[in-house]
């Protein structure tokens, strides 16, 4: 069975270390307030209680921290490994019977859902819940291509 992978998105800019008397500021991509998507360094991520955007593939990790980048640095996608609490032998088998073709936002919104029903208080949990959820439903949907079903 292939492991399945979550990415959370990185910008890296500046050179040298700050301690050093360089400029360097590397931060990862959370979600706004507002509901948008922008790169906070982790110290203001926390005191705005931000959640960090997981993503289920390298390519939209990519394509959403090339976006919201303002500094215009490096921006790269990184696999995170799923924490703990993710009950990810469960998703895989909730998604494994749902439709290909199962919309995007029902798909995170039923997994959603399901965390929150379950007791899950913690954003970050939710977030990589839902992120693993849509994650299988892609490989899902790479395998039918795949077999041409």
């Amino acid at each position: 069975m292939s492991s399945i992978t979550i990415f959370q998105a990185m910008e890296f800019f500046g050179t040298g270390d700050p301690f050093f008397g360089g400029n360097a500021a590397d931060w990862c991509l959370y979600h706004q307030e507002d509901g948008g998507l922008t790169f906070v360094a982790s110290h203001e991520a926390q005191r705005r209680e931000l959640v960090k955007a997981y993503f289920p593939t390298e390519i939209e990790a990519q394509e959403a921290g090339a976006a919201a980048s303002g500094r215009k640095g490096r921006v790269s996608a990184l696999p995170v490994t799923a924490r703990a609490e993710v009950p990810t032998g469960q998703i895989r088998w909730l998604v494994g019977n749902r439709h290909v073709g199962t919309d995007d936002n029902e798909l995170s919104a039923e997994f959603r859902s399901r965390a929150e029903g379950a007791g899950a208080a913690d954003p970050d949990i939710i977030a990589q819940i839902v992120a693993y959820a849509l994650a299988c439903h892609r490989a899902n949907q790479a395998l039918c291509i795949a077999l041409r079903l």
